[in-house]
């Protein structure tokens, strides 16, 4: 019945010539050299290190190849307030050396790779000896509930600096330094030394005078911030497995990319860039880079936030 009322447009299924390969492209995408699939979902009955999201040996049972295209395609689109990363932002595969980044011809690799149920080739990535997690020359992301609820993504990065970034409101929350985090079922704990936490809230906002209030969620608002006009649109990853945050503020598609760089013997800190896609010109908004109880300006665009340095480059 659902079936017939759920009416959506049809997807080509491409023609897989070589199973084989296909299926072995599958089993890598699944694993943490590939999407990672498995630091969020479970998998023939072994837990993930993450969320314990839909057990991914299931799938071909449960769904229908042309919806799983569709969702695998764009998951925000049916799941809007998902932390499901898009893996083919804009039709273009993030994973450009695998199947020559065909996105139909991976999709339908994963697909191949899952039918097998119960008897696919375990994905490597399941299992920890430890619940630390650890981060070595490339970046490492936990999902799941945490301090900002229950969809916060915290990411790693090299260079000792690790962040939380909230998909409900599509904000920046916590940073600290050294030490990642811990994974428990469906949940993560921040670790390290420094922590600076952020308010509750979204980025973006126009505001009528610069003495109203910053908008935040209310006990009884549960459309917020979808009534400010966010959306997430999920992520997708660099080749140093770093995040680009994207979601939607109104018609501008806003892109959030944090980038660790060392100071030399100073230590490392965030480079933070968003860019802005809009099809026409837009009102005056403003950005709440931080808040805190001591905000002083400095030379140079720095500015002091409480323990937070802040430089405005452009």
């Amino acid at each position: 019945l659902l079936g017939e009322v759920d009416k959506l447009e049809t997807v080509k299924i491409p023609v897989i010539e070589n199973i084989k390969e296909s299926k072995n492209a599958g089993h890598n995408m699944i694993g943490p050299t590939g999407f990672s699939c498995v630091a969020c979902h479970n998998f023939n009955g072994e837990n993930s290190s993450g969320a314990g999201a839909l057990d991914l040996s299931h799938v071909t049972k449960s769904l229908k190849k042309n919806w799983f295209h569709l969702f695998m395609q764009n998951p925000s689109r049916f799941h809007a307030t998902g932390i499901m990363p898009s893996f083919w932002p804009g039709g273009q595969s993030i994973r450009p050396d695998i199947l020559d980044g065909e996105a139909d011809q991976q999709i339908e690799a994963l697909w191949v790779y899952l039918a097998d149920g119960s008897r696919a080739k375990k994905p490597e990535g399941l299992s920890r000896q430890s619940n630390d997690v650890q981060v070595f020359d490339k970046a490492e992301i936990v999902r799941g509930r945490g301090t900002v609820g229950y969809r916060g993504i915290g990411v790693g990065y090299p260079e000792r600096l690790n962040l939380v970034f909230d998909s409900e409101e599509m904000a920046l929350r916590t940073l600290w330094k050294g030490a990642f985090a811990s994974v428990n079922f469906g949940s993560f704990k921040v670790a390290g030394k420094s922590k600076i936490s952020f308010p509750a809230g979204i980025p973006f906002h126009r505001l009528k005078s610069l003495d109203d209030s910053w908008p935040y969620k209310s006990k009884t608002n549960y459309t917020f911030p979808q009534d400010h006009g966010y959306k997430f649109l999920g992520y997708r990853l660099d080749e140093q497995r770093r995040p680009t945050f994207q979601f939607r503020y109104g018609d501008i598609v806003v892109d959030d990319f944090f980038e660790d760089v060392s100071e030399g013997g100073e230590g490392a800190k965030f480079i933070r860039t968003f860019s802005f896609d809009t099809p026409k010109a837009q009102q005056l908004f403003y950005f709440r880079a931080g808040a805190g109880q001591n905000i002083n300006a400095k030379p140079d665009k720095l500015y002091l936030v409480d323990k937070l340095q802040i430089r405005i480059t452009s």
